[in-house]
């Protein structure tokens, strides 16, 4: 297991309506409301499902879509950049910046692609994950 850091990050976790407009989902988009924030206190995280059989626990989960394979992502830091890599999931992670259109060329398998400042992760029919810097109030656990 990798060693705790400080909780310098967090990811949002969002429901966003424009990438299920684009996914073209047999379920149901649930209400969008407020993000899901997921304290980044290790190296490296797991994007998915929860899999009790097979023991797949990701820090990130994404457990009511059920787009996102059990293990979709990775993301992992060296503390100041974050990387997002595919695990050869079945319906591809995009990414793309929040001022420009939706991400249309998943990333390649295996390959780890940095994440810029407003960058935007895309898994799933609805998931959008934002990974930004921790509020004061976020760094005392207070989230």
């Amino acid at each position: 297991m990798a060693p705790a850091i400080e909780v310098e990050w967090v990811a949002e976790v969002w429901i966003d309506p424009d990438w299920y407009a684009e996914q073209h989902a047999e379920e149901p988009c649930p209400s969008p409301g407020l993000p899901v924030v997921v304290p980044l206190r290790t190296q490296s995280l797991l994007i998915g499902r929860t899999s009790r059989s097979r023991n797949i626990h990701p820090e990130i989960e994404c457990a009511a879509d059920i787009g996102v394979s059990r293990r979709h992502a990775q993301l992992t830091t060296d503390g100041q950049r974050w990387w997002v890599e595919d695990l050869q999931s079945s319906n591809g992670t995009y990414v793309g910046a929040a001022s420009t259109a939706l991400p249309t060329d998943p990333l390649p398998p295996g390959q780890r692609l940095e994440l810029a400042q407003d960058d935007r992760i895309y898994v799933g029919a609805w998931t959008c994950i934002v990974v930004r810097r921790a509020t004061p109030e976020e760094q005392a656990g207070q989230v």
